[in-house]
């Protein structure tokens, strides 16, 4: 182990690299819980524009099947987003470091090697985002399709 002082370079480099994971970490955070207001909000419309449709069945036409037929997206595309199946890489094995220490690598080695690792993360992480977002964006969707075929429905009434 070398007793030179840390490059101060690598830690500005390290400090941003961070900052990405942990950005990108707040975004998952926050498409998850607008997933959960995603499902808040048809929860809300279904029984709100939907219970007149159905009380009066024999008066429901093809709007009240879109309507069903969207919330049924609506909850499809935030399971998607909600789903444990996706797999996130945020932080660094403990082995890994350890083995690293072992090794005799000194604090800018370890610096250098974390920052690639934690851009190799964020562009992994990125497309899973991507899709995530655009299953969001399909559960919004649908949740406006909802809205306008109960309100097409109950208009025809």
């Amino acid at each position: 182990m070398t007793s030179a002082e840390p490059d101060k370079r690598l830690e500005i480099v390290f400090s941003e690299a961070l900052r990405a994971v942990t950005h990108q970490q707040s975004v998952l955070d926050g498409i998850r819980t607008r997933a959960t207001t995603l499902t808040a909000a048809a929860a809300l419309v279904t029984p709100f524009f939907g219970t007149p449709v159905l009380q009066a069945r024999d008066r429901a036409g093809w709007p009240t099947i879109v309507a069903l037929a969207a919330l049924t997206g609506v909850l499809s595309s935030t399971f998607v987003v909600s789903a444990p199946w996706w797999r996130w890489t945020f932080r660094a094995s403990a082995a890994a470091l350890l083995q690293a220490v072992d090794a005799g690598h000194d604090v800018d080695s370890m610096r250098r090697h974390l920052c690639l690792d934690f851009e190799r993360w964020v562009d992994q992480n990125e497309r899973k985002l991507r899709r995530m977002q655009w299953w969001f964006t399909a559960g919004l969707g649908f949740l406006l399709l909802e809205m306008a075929a109960w309100l097409l429905q109950l208009a025809l009434l």
